[in-house]
């Protein structure tokens, strides 16, 4: 443990302690990078380079790729040479249609994520203020208040913090909205992208209620028949603001999938993570470690939401363990459509809505909100 220190973590600390100052934040990527050699790393002859995709240059450095978007590195005196498609596309570690890596990618989708708690939290100041309607239900013999479907919609439009980090981030770099995977020119692309979403929405919903089926099964082998039931509760009175009583709030649910939750988690975890993880890690454990981060983000306050409900807190960590694959199973369909339809967002935020609005849709057509009570 002492050698790991001296050999990787030490060096580390000294490198960050001694830049206090950067000209700009590409110092920050180049100290970063400098840090495999100090792991024991191949060394590599300091050269100047620069990246042909976004056009970073690298002052004496010893890496080989590009920290914002994956592309192998050229020797600065290449500049100048031009490249065809074909010899840029070989160059790459994985090619998608950001110009980030995974440190910008890992820290703006946690910063988005620290916005959203905050104006999620807000909004629901506003709406006790305000006296938007909440429900009271009965939970373990005593009386809950839970919000009102007409509650969780104005609570859910906190969900654009989610892309004020990612839309600032193209801002500051003078980068398209097409990095995303925002592409209207070519209309029938644009309609097999609406189509594979619907198909791809109607087989999440699938894939969900499988996978759910398998982990119910697998509990009462894992827990009491007792802890179960809690668990049961515990996630019907947190899913109770989704489930509609009337029309009207039907349709306020649906629209808020569309037009809110689906484009705002999309854009941040698919556009903005995904994509960026991809670049620097490649596709495969970019598209897992944006699934496990997605998931565990959903599940991680289980704990002290069932603590807050009246329920024993470890009822909340049984029912995240047992929501964990549905999660998994969600996240990796809509990361391996967005690969699939060539990194076009509009295809998974029309999955993720699709999927939303079954859900809701089942809950109001089969009258869910009468086993609250």
């Amino acid at each position: 443990m002492h050698g790991i220190f001296k050999k990787i973590i030490s060096p580390m600390i000294n490198k960050f302690l001694l830049c206090t100052e950067f000209k700009n934040r590409r110092d920050v990527f180049l100290i970063i990078n400098t840090l495999k050699i100090e792991s024991g790393c191949p060394k590599l002859v300091k050269k100047n380079r620069f990246c042909r995709k976004c056009q970073v240059k690298y002052k004496s450095t010893d890496f080989e790729f590009c920290r914002y978007c994956g592309m192998k590195l050229e020797d600065e005196h290449n500049e100048h040479v031009p490249l065809d498609e074909a010899e840029t596309s070989k160059k790459m570690k994985h090619k998608t249609l950001a110009s980030w890596g995974w440190i910008p990618a890992i820290l703006g989708y946690a910063a988005s994520f620290i916005l959203l708690y905050i104006f999620q939290n807000l909004l629901g100041i506003v709406g006790l203020v305000l006296g938007l309607p909440t429900w009271i239900i009965p939970v373990l013999g005593s009386f809950l208040p839970v919000f009102s479907p007409e509650f969780l919609v104005f609570v859910t439009l906190g969900s654009y913090g989610l892309l004020v980090v990612p839309f600032l981030y193209l801002k500051i770099r003078g980068l398209s909205i097409k990095e995303f995977g925002f592409d209207f020119e070519d209309k029938k692309e644009v309609r097999n992208d609406i189509m594979v979403g619907v198909l791809g929405g109607s087989m999440m919903m699938g894939i969900s209620m499988f996978v759910s089926s398998l982990t119910n099964s697998l509990s009462y082998r894992l827990y009491s028949p007792f802890d179960i039931y809690l668990s049961e509760q515990f996630s019907t009175t947190g899913n109770a603001p989704f489930m509609a009583m009337y029309p009207y709030q039907y349709i306020l649910l649906a629209l808020s999938m569309f037009l809110i939750v689906a484009p705002c988690e999309e854009i941040s975890t698919r556009g903005f993570l995904q994509q960026g993880l991809q670049n620097s890690w490649g596709r495969w454990i970019g598209l897992i470690v944006t699934a496990i981060i997605f998931s565990a983000l959903h599940i991680i306050l289980y704990p002290q939401n069932a603590a807050g409900m009246g329920f024993p807190s470890y009822i909340g960590s049984i029912s995240a363990i047992l929501a964990i694959p549905s999660y998994l199973a969600l996240s990796l369909t809509l990361g391996t459509l967005l690969q699939i339809r060539k990194y076009r967002i509009i295809t998974t935020i029309t999955a993720h809505a699709v999927y939303m609005t079954i859900l809701v849709s089942i809950y109001y057509f089969l009258n869910y909100w009468i086993y609250l009570y």
